[in-house]
């Protein structure tokens, strides 16, 4: 039987394990392999059966040393690859280790990026549980491939993130789903922009930097992870679509210091 809270400490601990300032430095600049990858080598099936079904919280060398032995001893997956590698660069995959170095880094951010997803659904799944919330939440790759990162019932999510530059408003869209915002600031700058005498909408920044503090929680390392306060505006709500729309935007504004 599954403990969502025991479950969500794990994942935090695991989370905060990843070296981050070693991936970021080794794969600065890494970025030849960004074209569109065929179907058969996407990641996202393999990264969900690791960390959200088996819940198997392994490092991410581990996990792409399995992945790329999973590919190449697949016909069907190895022979998809091989196509892609010599229809964008004209060489063979068994050549160097350059086109590996490549997909190496490109899995790199996808694995990183999913893993914020996860622990969205994971505090999810924890606070759905401490407030006695009966609710399913269902999140895979054939979900991610429609924009989805995670469901319940009949209401969707999706992380959006959103920078200190970035001030579009969330789009449209048909389907039901409801933007999370997930902050990807640049503290650093945000607060030498603070002490700088040339700024001139500091109350703005201060906003900004109270909405952060509030909704989000920085790990050791660095990893930006969902407050347990954040996530329980969301569970309170859950029964209505048009409350949350309301709620997430909300949280929005405020991190964009209005």
């Amino acid at each position: 039987m599954k403990n969502p809270g025991i479950e969500l400490k794990k994942i935090r601990q695991f989370l905060e394990s990843i070296p981050l300032s070693q991936y970021r430095e080794e794969t600065k600049g890494i970025k030849w392999v960004e074209q569109d990858l065929p179907k058969a080598v996407l990641p996202l099936a393999s990264i969900f059966q690791f960390y959200w079904k088996d819940r198997n919280f392994v490092s991410f060398e581990e996990w792409f040393e399995n992945f790329w032995q999973e590919i190449n001893s697949n016909s069907i997956s190895k022979k998809a690859l091989e196509k892609f590698k010599q229809y964008y660069f004209n060489r063979s995959l068994n050549e160097n280790d350059w086109f590996k170095k490549g997909f190496k880094a490109r899995m790199y951010r996808t694995w990183v990026s999913l893993l914020t997803q996860l622990d969205f659904c994971y505090m999810l799944d924890y606070v759905c549980a401490k407030k006695g919330k009966n609710f399913t939440i269902v999140c895979s790759a054939e979900l991610d491939m429609k924009g989805i990162d995670a469901q319940v019932d009949d209401i969707c999510f999706q992380i959006a993130k959103i920078s200190e530059r970035k001030e579009a408003r969330p789009g449209r869209t048909k389907r039901r789903i409801i933007p999370i915002p997930y902050a990807v600031f640049n503290l650093e700058e945000l607060n030498r922009r603070l002490r700088s005498e040339r700024t001139k909408n500091k109350e703005k920044i201060k906003k900004m930097l109270n909405a952060f503090n509030k909704y989000f929680l920085v790990l050791q390392n660095g990893f930006v992870v969902f407050k347990e306060s954040y996530i329980e505006k969301i569970v309170e709500h859950m029964g209505d679509y048009y409350k949350l729309k309301e709620i997430v935007y909300q949280v929005y504004l405020e991190l964009l210091g209005e």
